[in-house]
Parts: C-alpha cells; sequence; structure tokens
C-alpha cells in the first residue's frame, strides 16, 4: 500500500484561552469509527504468499521534473484483474505494497487522460521488490516506458492522500468561462449569487493557488477574483476537507486548491481561444510556451468583457422600540456594471544541472468597471401609509489591481523522492471605489442630496517556504518544513457631503477612518507517514505563533493578540478488498478574523443599512473528524463520506436596529455551531457513450445562539446535489448536461431558501485543423436566485436578489505549434456568476 493515499489526530493546544473539550457527540463518533475501522482490521482477508512491492517515479520527459498525481493501476496477469490503485506524490513516486507473488502489468497516466501500461514483469519469491524505474511523461499527455502497449480512459475524480482531485479536462466548459463556472459542478462546492464559496454547506475556505496562500483569495476579494481567473488556465481542482499538517490550518471547512497548467511539452505550443456572449460578454486568451529541454518559458494573456445587472428586493418589518409600532421597509435596486479584466502572467525555469532548478513567476491582474444602481426605498408606518420615499442613485468608477512575484529553487538528491525546495512570494493589491451618491427625495419632498465615499485598501503580503521530504526504510516517508507569512491590510475611507447651504463639500467624520491591520505567521511542521500491508498512516504535527495587531488610526485604539498552538492530524487508511478502501482522518482547523471583520467603523451602504466589523471577535475553530469508503473498479468510482464538524466561536452575521429605519449588520461569535453529514459521490459510464457524474450531501446543521440572546438551539437539515452527463454524439462532437441544487439551509437569525440551476454545452473538434467550436447556454431555465429570510420577535426580512436571465456564449479554441496539444483539455464553460 502506499501509505500517500491517505489522514487523524488529537487535538492539543497551547492557548489557555481555547482548551479542546470535546462533547459527548464527538466521543460517540469518534468511537463508532475507531470500532469500524479495527472490526474492518480483524475481518480482512490476509494477503496469499509472502507479499512483495512494486515501485517507481513519474517524470516530465521534458523537464525531467516529478509528475504529482498521476494514476496507476496494478493489473494481474493474464487475467487483467486490477489488483491495486494509487497516485504519484509530489516527488512523483508510486509503490504498490503487500503485492502477492505472480505476473504483471503497470497502467499508468494522468487523472483524466489516457492511460499506457509497462511491459510485464514478475514479483517473485527471489526478486519480491520491483524497481519500474523512471516512467516518463511525453507529448499528448501520455505516460510511456519503453513503448506504449494500451491505451484506457482513466477517471474523472481520484481519491488521493487527503484530498478529492477533479480532472478539468473532463468537463466540457473551460474554453469560455472562469473558475467560478468550474467550482458549480465540482462535489460538496457551492457558490452563491455574489460567487461566494461554501463547502459542505460551511462558508469559511481556504483558497490556495498551486498549493499557497494568495492575496487575492482573501474572503473580501475572492469572489471577485475567482470570477476574472480563465478557465481553461486550470489544469485540476483538490477539495481537501481535512488536510494534513503540511498545510495552514487556516478554513474551518477545509481546503480548495485550484492547481494551474504549468508543464509544458518540448518545443513551442501555444492555444488562442476567442469567445462571445449574449448582452456584448466576449473574452479571450492566449497562451504560449517554449521549452528547450534546459529553460522553459511560458506566457499567459486574457482579456474579459462582462457584463453583470443585479436585481434585489428586500422587504423588512420590524418592532421600533420607541413607539411600541411595527414599521415597513421596502427596497428594490437596480445595477449594473460592465468589468473588464486583464490578466498577463509569464513564467521561466531554469535546469542548473540534473539536481537543482531555479524559477521565477511575474503575475499582474487589472480589472475596471463602472457601477451605477438606483435603489427605491419607501419606508411605511403601521396603518400602511408612507412615511417616507426616497431614490438613492450611485454612480461608482472603480479599479482593482494586483501584482505579486515569486522565486523558487529545487534540489534532487539522488534517491529517489528525496528533495529540498524554497519558495519566496512578494504580492501586493490595491483598490479604488469612489462611490457618488445622491439621494432624490419623493414624499415627503425635498431637495436633492449628495454625499461620497472614497474607498482604497492596499494589502501586501510575503511568503517565504521551505519543504523537504525523505524516504526511509520500510516505505515510510517524513516529510518538514517551514512557512512564513507577514501581511499588511491598509484600510482607508474618506466620506464627504455637499452642504447645501454654502455648496460645498464637507469632511464627514462618521464615515472617515483609517484601520490597520497586521499579522504574522511563523510555522513549521513535519509528518511521517508508513505502510503496514493492508494498513497505512500519515501522521502530522504542525507548530504556529501567531501575532496580529490592529490599529484603528483614527480612534487611535490599538490591539494585540499574540498565541503559539500544535495542530495534529492523523490519516488511516485500510484495503478492505482489492477495489475497496475504508478511510478514516481528523484535523484541527481555525478560522482567524480579517481586517474587514474587526473594523468598528460602519459602513454606509445607505441610510438604510450600515455594516461594521467586529473589534471582539475571537478566531473560530473546528475539530473535523470523517470517515469513507472508496470502491473503484473499471470505469465506475464510489465515493462515501460520513463526517462531523464541532466548531466553537462561530462566526455568524447578525442584524439588528439602531434606530427606528437602520439596519445594523455585524458579525457575533456563537456559543457552538455542530454539524454532520453523508456525502455520495458516484461517476460511472451509461453504455458506450454516454458517462454520469452525480453527488449529493445531505447534513444536520445544530447552532446555540443563547449567547447572543436567541433561546434553545435551532436545527435544520439540508442537502444538496450535482448531476452532470455528457453524450459523446460523434467522434468529433459531444454534449453536456449539468444540473445544481442546493436545499434550505439555515442562519442565526433565520435561513436561505433552495435554489437551482441548469447548463447545457455543445463542442464540435476540427480535428485535421487543431481548431475546436464551442456552445453554452447557462441558467436554461432563468431560475438561479438567492432569498434569505430572517425571522425573530422584533425583524422579519426577506431578501430576493437576481442576476440576467440566462447567458449564451460561442466560440473557438485553437492549438498551434508542436507538439500539439490534445484538445480534450479545451472545454466549454457556462457563465453562473451572480
Amino acid at each position: 500500500m502506499n501509505f500517500h493515499r491517505f489522514v487523524l489526530a488529537t487535538p492539543f493546544s497551547l492557548h489557555a484561552r481555547h482548551p479542546f473539550m470535546p462533547s459527548a457527540s464527538s466521543i460517540a463518533i469518534i468511537s463508532a469509527f475507531c470500532a469500524i475501522t479495527v472490526a474492518s482490521l480483524r475481518a480482512a482477508p490476509a494477503a496469499g504468499g509472502e507479499p512483495g512491492a512494486v515501485r517507481g517515479t513519474v517524470l516530465d520527459g521534458s523537464t525531467g521534473q516529478p509528475i504529482q498525481y498521476a494514476f496507476l493501476a496494478l493489473i494481474k496477469e493474464p487475467d487483467g484483474k486490477i489488483m491495486q490503485r494509487t497516485a504519484t506524490d509530489a516527488q512523483g513516486s508510486f509503490a504498490f505494497e503487500g503485492v502477492p507473488l505472480g505476473d504483471y502489468i503497470a497502467s499508468y497516466g494522468l487523472v483524466g487522460g489516457d492511460a499506457s501500461t509497462t511491459p510485464a514483469f514478475k514479483v517473485t519469491a527471489q526478486t519480491p521488490a520491483v524497481d519500474l524505474g523512471r516512467l516518463t511523461l511525453g507529448s499528448g499527455e501520455n505516460l510511456r516506458m519503453e513503448k506504449v502497449e494500451v491505451t484506457a480512459r482513466t477517471d474523472r475524480f481520484y481519491n488521493s492522500i487527503d484530498r478529492k482531485v477533479y480532472d478539468i479536462g473532463k468537463d466540457i466548459q473551460s474554453s469560455s468561462g472562469s473558475a467560478s463556472d468550474l467550482l458549480q459542478n465540482v462535489p460538496s462546492v457551492q457558490l452563491d449569487i455574489d460567487g461566494n464559496l461554501s463547502l459542505r454547506g460551511n462558508d469559511n475556505v481556504l483558497v490556495l493557488i498551486d498549493g499557497k496562500p494568495s492575496a487575492l483569495m482573501s474572503t473580501i476579494n475572492r469572489a471577485d477574483a475567482l470570477a476574472q481567473l480563465p478557465a481553461d488556465s486550470i489544469e485540476r481542482i483538490e477539495v481537501i476537507t481535512n488536510p494534513s499538517a503540511k498545510y495552514k490550518p487556516d478554513g474551518t471547512a477545509g481546503i480548495i486548491n485550484i492547481v494551474l497548467k504549468r508543464k509544458h511539452d518540448a518545443g513551442y505550443s501555444g492555444t488562442f481561444r476567442a469567445n462571445v456572449g449574449t448582452d456584448s460578454r466576449s473574452n479571450y486568451g492566449l497562451s504560449g510556451n517554449y521549452n528547450s529541454g534546459k529553460f522553459n518559458i511560458s506566457l499567459n494573456l486574457s482579456v474579459r468583457r462582462d457584463f453583470r445587472p443585479r436585481f434585489n428586493q428586500d422587504n423588512r418589518t420590524h418592532l421600533d422600540m420607541a413607539t411600541d409600532t411595527f414599521i415597513s421597509t421596502e427596497q428594490g435596486t437596480v445595477e449594473t456594471m460592465r468589468p473588464l479584466t486583464r490578466l498577463a502572467e509569464l513564467g521561466a525555469e531554469f535546469n542548473v544541472d540534473d539536481d537543482d532548478r531555479i524559477g521565477a513567476t511575474v503575475d499582474y491582474n487589472y480589472r475596471t468597471f463602472h457601477r451605477t444602481s438606483t435603489i427605491e426605498n419607501a419606508t411605511m408606518s403601521a396603518d400602511g401609509t408612507d412615511s417616507t420615499a426616497y431614490d438613492r442613485i450611485r454612480s461608482d468608477p472603480e479599479w482593482q489591481k494586483t501584482m505579486d512575484f515569486g522565486t523558487t529553487y529545487r534540489h534532487a538528491f539522488p534517491e529517489t523522492g528525496h528533495e529540498l525546495s524554497a519558495e519566496i512570494k512578494r504580492e501586493r493589491h490595491w483598490e479604488q471605489e469612489d462611490n457618488q451618491y445622491s439621494d432624490v427625495y419623493l414624499a415627503p419632498p425635498m431637495p436633492t442630496s449628495y454625499d461620497d465615499t472614497l474607498i482604497r485598501p492596499t494589502e501586501t503580503t510575503t511568503n517565504i517556504s521551505v519543504d523537504y521530504s525523505q524516504p526511509m526504510a520500510g516505505d515510510a516517508k517524513l516529510e518538514a518544513g517551514y512557512a512564513g507569512e507577514v501581511g499588511k491590510d491598509d484600510q482607508n475611507f474618506l466620506g464627504g457631503y455637499l452642504d447645501p447651504a454654502t455648496g460645498t463639500w464637507l469632511v464627514d467624520p462618521t464615515e472617515t477612518n483609517r484601520f490597520v491591520y497586521r499579522d504574522s505567521i511563523q510555522a513549521i511542521y513535519a509528518t511521517y507517514g508508513r505502510p503496514f500491508g493492508r494498513f497505512a498512516f500519515l501522521a502530522g504535527l504542525r507548530l504556529e505563533e501567531v501575532s496580529i495587531d490592529t490599529n484603528q488610526v483614527t480612534t487611535a485604539v490599538r490591539g494585540t493578540s499574540d498565541y503559539l498552538r500544535l495542530y495534529p492530524t492523523l490519516h488511516l487508511a485500510y484495503d478492505l478488498t482489492d477495489t475497496g478502501q475504508l478511510v478514516l482522518n481528523y484535523s484541527h482547523r481555525v478560522h482567524r478574523p480579517e481586517g474587514e471583520d474587526l473594523n468598528p467603523f460602519p459602513a454606509y451602504q445607505d441610510p438604510f443599512n450600515l455594516r461594521a466589523g467586529n473589534p471582539l471577535l475571537r478566531p473560530e475553530e473546528t475539530h473535523s473528524i470523517e470517515g469513507g469508503y472508496q470502491y473503484h473498479k473499471d470505469e465506475t468510482s464510489i465515493l462515501a463520506a460520513v463526517y462531523f464538524r464541532d466548531t466553537y466561536n462561530a462566526f455568524t452575521t447578525v442584524s439588528e436596529y439602531i434606530n427606528s429605519v437602520t439596519l445594523l449588520t455585524t458579525q457575533e461569535n456563537l456559543s457552538s455551531n455542530r454539524s454532520g453529514g453523508v456525502e455520495l459521490i458516484l461517476a460511472t459510464p451509461l453504455g458506450h457513450n454516454v458517462t454520469l457524474n452525480f453527488s449529493t450531501n445531505g447534513y444536520d446543521n445544530e447552532v446555540d445562539a443563547s449567547n447572543l440572546g436567541y433561546p434553545g438551539n435551532r436545527s435544520s437539515i439540508g442537502w444538496d446535489a450535482k448531476m452532470s452527463a455528457e453524450w459523446r454524439l460523434s467522434k468529433s462532437d459531444e454534449f453536456q448536461l449539468n444540473l445544481n441544487y442546493s436545499g434550505r439551509r439555515l442562519t442565526a437569525q433565520g435561513y436561505r431558501l433552495p435554489n437551482y440551476v441548469a447548463n447545457i454545452g455543445y463542442r464540435h473538434e476540427f480535428k485535421e485543423r487543431n481548431l475546436a467550436f464551442v456552445a453554452t447556454v447557462s441558467d436554461l431555465f432563468d431560475s438561479l436566485k438567492e432569498r434569505t429570510v430572517i425571522d425573530t420577535p422584533i425583524l422579519h426580512d426577506y431578501l430576493m436578489r437576481r442576476r440576467s436571465s440566462r447567458i449564451i456564449y460561442a466560440g473557438f479554441v485553437y492549438t498551434f505549434g508542436g507538439p500539439v496539444k490534445s484538445k480534450k483539455n479545451e472545454s466549454l464553460q457556462y457563465d453562473n456568476q451572480l
């Protein structure tokens, strides 16, 4: 067995204020999973004969660098029975353990690509350990060793180590859309109308790019950033619900890792794509690469013009404490903007010698748009008569810019899998939002008033990491490393209004402020894994020293938070049969407040709605346990998981009136939040031409908000489901249907109602011309909308938000250069940005 297929831990903290006290339900579930695992270990049949082992490494044929997540199967000869499956680790290494004596071949390929096989080999009593050596990845994304003997289709998704890996090349969508559109079809992942992510119903997700944090993926920026990132720049998406100690513990729901296309064949190659859509939407992209063997240069350019209308309706009824009567307010919003995004990426790698490689990257992202909106506001007294009515008109020229620079170094020791790597990355994100408002009063009639809010945040981050891996005796592996992060978020707000008496602009002190957030996170980690026949484990420990400093410059109020904490992890795996594997894992996660969560100054959206941070907000922490079973036979894969999350100090959004008409929204810590559920993922062919991919997630969520003045616990059962059907009409034509449904979700003060969306796509390949035509229709039934309800004794609020109707895209993808890249990786993408 390869222990790099699976991860558990006992939480331990050096922070006296947050000791871990597991609940009775947590202990019961952990005990049940342990009992099941022990029973499975006792009941499983032993392998016949003295077991052997098969090992090797998969490398990039053009650069000589290791390939991670190459898919391998050990096949018994001559009957063709699949004995074991595995995937390569970060060093490109793989191992089949506990192999009975006999004749075999090994099948291998990239996830979602074609597969090839090795020549036949024997595992005998005289040679129980077989080393297949270095297998190389050549052009056309085929792995080969000496010569190709057999080709076959591999999986669309693969459960590897501590994550689920989803192949993007099999999704018929990535030519015309964005990263957000791709994520719509990934199991466990949901996106709301604004593009905000959640994982298994929890919106606290850490999003990484190539395994590293990015300022673009902070909570406040990532919805827009994912809408800008071209889908065809993505190689795969990894969902990590219980990460190992190698990764940051941030994100109580887990990690979504977006892996970009980085590896290229020798010679030169490129792709050009052009798409046009309804309402003057369009996007264009050019990617190219040159690889001489000694050095590699890659370039990616893209331009995206979008159109994003939004329609909101907000109806409220609340109790006015001053008059002890109910007051109703209604808001109707129409907003439009047409973002223009430019993206440029330049990368270079140089092989100093056979063992050392250096690299550098420069990324630039620039986005501009002009937002215009009209908000119709009406306030009514208890008898239903209008008290006030006015229109608030907004004009907002806005821009966002991000630049980052990175350098990398890698040294490979003579022993396979023995490696040292280092990376330094510097990132800067800055933007400007110039909100110009005018209030036109209808009842009672008054002169028009004018105000302005200028927002200029700047965020800088420096990351340094060093990683070391060392193979050890008994097919064990030790990994250790250091990760350092230093960041600064400088938020500037300048508010003003026009004095009607003098006609001059004056500073508004209730809006004008500066808030500076600084953090420093220094971490060291170590993981150790080893197989024992059919059983394997991977244990890890991460130590973090955290220092956070906040400075509300305007009010001269400062705050600090310093703590040292351990985050242990453990993953267990056991091969029940040749086609089935049982896993059990645990992780301790944390969600730290960001700058905008802590700034107490209110952000004025309009006189009816204010939003402010909470300087007393504490980090929320989650203890997550998950057990699962994976079945894989031929082209059918089934993943089943049961999970439980126990969260304390959970963040929740709370809204309350601060006067008769103004609603203030902020964040508070809940007493507790417990959730658990069952997830099922299925991929299987239906006949020769149709492939079905289905996933569903049912969960129970229980919220204790007694510390916020809401008596008793509130709980609800929710579920979501996704289905993708791909129909190969001919060798050149393919059709795809995607259906997504998200059920009712509980909040501290109410709930979110269900929503669903359907997308279709078509692709035709002109193979002799290296050209493909793609067309997509997103939101086929014009059903995508978000409805949220707040229901308390003193406040009832119904908010409905939606976008424009269905969006249609059509375009072409052209590949050039040599060797030509397989067009199966150029696919369609639906636009479900809201």
